[in-house]
């Protein structure tokens, strides 16, 4: 009897081990598809601030350069041209967005510039109007989706065309056949179409690595990052390589625009401020003045 009890012990233990390494198993094998939906998600965010800072990786973004310095020294919000009158954004963030702008032109200065400049130098104006086509066409699915949401389907439609013609004959954008039809290449963003719908700017501020931006203009490149369609496409690292290497061609094509804003201001955060903001208004004016279901 005793003997039997123990076989009994001895099955009973037995069988609660093989539960416990069950249940660890199981516990195990749940937590897989966790792990590996953090390592997405970590990679997602890693991508984002990638993909964003290769779409500015200078100090000041494009739009800031676009705009057209006013003549005279520039300090504070004097900076705006005489005839400009649009929204007087405010900076309540300014004791924070100022060292936050003093490391992005820190870094522009010790990495990005150099290499901006090595690649100006380096590759012939053909290839680098080939390169900058390539980017410009990646960006076209956010140019229709925004214009679709202007309600504007002819010009929808126009940036549809171009990005299938130049994506096929003109090989990922490398060329651009679509210019000989007259089909311009438009700009839009979710920034703009929210402006164009009454939003204000809100409040400005300056992010690490993407430079000027305000409250609407943060939400709507984030939005605008999730309708590129490499986004989706893409592996993490090709990403990488694409967003460095569109910063790389925006900073080494702005290049003169910004230092000739940098050498007429007396304080370069105010004028790029100031700069960012026109241009941005610009923007949204224009977009407001396109007529709905007929421009």
């Amino acid at each position: 009897m005793g003997s039997s009890l123990g076989a009994h012990g001895g099955e009973s233990s037995a069988r609660k081990s093989e539960n416990a390494i069950d249940s660890g198993t199981v516990r195990k094998d749940m937590s897989r598809p966790a792990r590996r939906s953090v390592k997405r998600s970590r990679e997602r965010a890693f991508l984002l601030v990638a993909i964003l800072a290769g779409a500015a990786l200078a100090p000041v973004r494009a739009g800031a350069a676009d705009a057209k310095p006013s003549t005279g020294p520039q300090t504070g919000d004097a900076s705006f041209d005489e005839e400009f009158v649009g929204p007087q954004v405010p900076d309540p963030f300014e004791p924070a967005n100022r060292p936050m702008f003093g490391a992005n032109m820190l870094l522009d200065h010790v990495i990005i510039d150099p290499i901006a400049r090595a690649y100006g130098f380096v590759v012939p104006a053909p290839v680098k109007a080939s390169v900058r086509g390539f980017f410009s066409n990646l960006n076209r699915p956010v140019v229709f989706a925004n214009e679709i949401l202007q309600l504007s389907p002819r010009r929808a439609a126009q940036t549809l065309g171009r990005f299938v013609l130049n994506s096929t004959l003109g090989i990922g954008g490398l060329f651009d056949p679509a210019a000989e039809l007259h089909w311009d290449e438009h700009e839009a963003d979710f920034g703009q179409t929210l402006g164009k719908f009454g939003l204000g700017p809100g409040f400005y501020v300056v992010l690490p690595f993407l430079g000027p931006s305000t409250a609407r203009d943060t939400v709507g490149t984030f939005v605008d990052m999730f309708l590129r369609i490499d986004t989706w496409l893409l592996p993490f690292s090709s990403q990488l390589i694409l967003g460095g290497g569109y910063g790389i061609t925006v900073r080494e094509d702005k290049r003169d625009e910004l230092e000739e804003l940098r050498r007429s201001s007396l304080d370069f955060y105010a004028a790029v401020r100031s700069a960012y903001i026109q241009s941005r208004e610009k923007l949204v004016r224009d977009a407001r003045a396109r007529r709905c279901f007929r421009d």
